[in-house]
């Protein structure tokens, strides 16, 4: 059986028929504090409200409280962020793959980059994170991951550990044959789909995907 759980974090969103999909289709929906309004605004009332609720409207919390939405408040010093309390949440509830929507922009850049090295902590559960026409997940070797697009579509690889090694691609323009990416060399940027599919594989380490539709 498998449980889909969208989590809508506190970040600015990019609108886009693809998070519509998502939000509609999901099994389960939970609200990270001001992540409830992205909910909202695609006329979903989330299942669950997580975090510390400093960033979210005491009146839009009654509101919830009185449509029955599981309010789970955390204490504001604490040391996760309430996106990391959504994901533990979603866990608890049985998901096996996971959407974060609102996971960047906003006026804290450092939010956004804390929800990317989120990824690394959860290495066997599929999690992506969806903002506007960008789709981003991680990839750890060894294993293979498909990109569904069209050809045009932008795809860019960044290790997340010292080295990402054994990377072979199928249906790039810039082909990888069994190649190493390290940290801090974006090389991996910006390649591009030349068929509707694509594919990697990893032989060591750890990628973030990060697939721009076209």
């Amino acid at each position: 059986m498998t449980l889909h759980i969208v989590i809508c974090a506190g970040g600015t969103m990019q609108p886009d028929a693809l998070i519509r999909h998502a939000i509609e289709h999901a099994d389960l929906i939970i609200a990270a504090d001001s992540g409830a309004h992205i909910a909202l605004a695609y006329d979903r009332i989330p299942d669950i409200l997580v975090g510390d609720l400093d960033s979210l409207e005491p009146a839009l919390v009654a509101q919830l409280q009185r449509q029955q939405v599981r309010i789970i408040q955390a204490h504001v010093e604490k040391d996760e962020t309430d996106t990391e309390l959504a994901i533990q949440v979603a866990l608890e509830q049985g998901a096996t793959d996971i959407t974060i929507l609102g996971a960047f922009g906003g006026a804290r850049f450092d939010h956004s980059l804390a929800n990317i090295f989120l990824l690394t902590g959860y290495p066997q559960l599929p999690i992506r994170i969806l903002d506007g026409t960008t789709t981003s997940w991680l990839l750890c070797g060894p294993g293979s991951t498909q990109i569904d697009g069209q050809a045009g579509d932008l795809l860019s690889l960044f290790p997340l550990q010292s080295h990402a090694h054994g990377i072979t691609t199928t249906h790039l323009y810039y082909a990888l044959d069994h190649a190493t990416l390290y940290f801090g060399k974006p090389r991996g940027i910006s390649n591009v789909l030349t068929a509707a599919q694509a594919s990697i594989t990893l032989q060591e380490g750890m990628l973030l995907v990060i697939h721009t539709r076209t």
